[in-house]
């Protein structure tokens, strides 16, 4: 039995390496240069969820899961979306790919590359809040 289960073990590993997501950047909806985004990720009601507010601004990057969403392909790593919940936001510098042109008054959908710098804080509760 335990022979069998190290077979097992050696048999499934390569196919839960090959089961990793390629990162943002080899996405074929990509459209355009990579840029860094100095901002607050984090989670909001409505589609995409995952936002970026760049700091300093009013721009919203939208983290695309839907709409440019490809089996196979990470648009918000898995390192970043354990820690991100509706009571957790992520300060940082994201590097993003777009997958839109960016214009004014629209939310530009991208995904995300990798952080540097990273904070986590707890989301302030609103008044009224329980």
């Amino acid at each position: 039995m335990r022979e069998w289960l190290i077979a097992a073990m050696f048999l499934l590993l390569p196919a839960c390496l090959a089961a990793r997501d390629k990162p943002c950047r080899s996405n074929p909806m990509v459209r355009g240069k990579s840029f860094v985004v100095h901002g607050r990720l984090s989670v909001y009601n409505g589609s995409p969820a995952a936002r970026i507010w760049e700091i300093g601004t009013h721009r919203l990057l939208g983290i695309s899961e839907g709409r440019f969403y490809r089996e196979g392909y990470a648009n918000l790593p898995e390192s970043i979306k354990v820690r991100l919940d509706f009571e957790t936001d992520l300060y940082g510098d994201f590097r993003v790919y777009p997958f839109t042109e960016s214009k004014p008054g629209v939310m530009q959908l991208v995904c995300i590359e990798a952080v540097r710098s990273l904070v986590i804080r707890k989301t302030p509760k609103q008044d009224g809040a329980g």
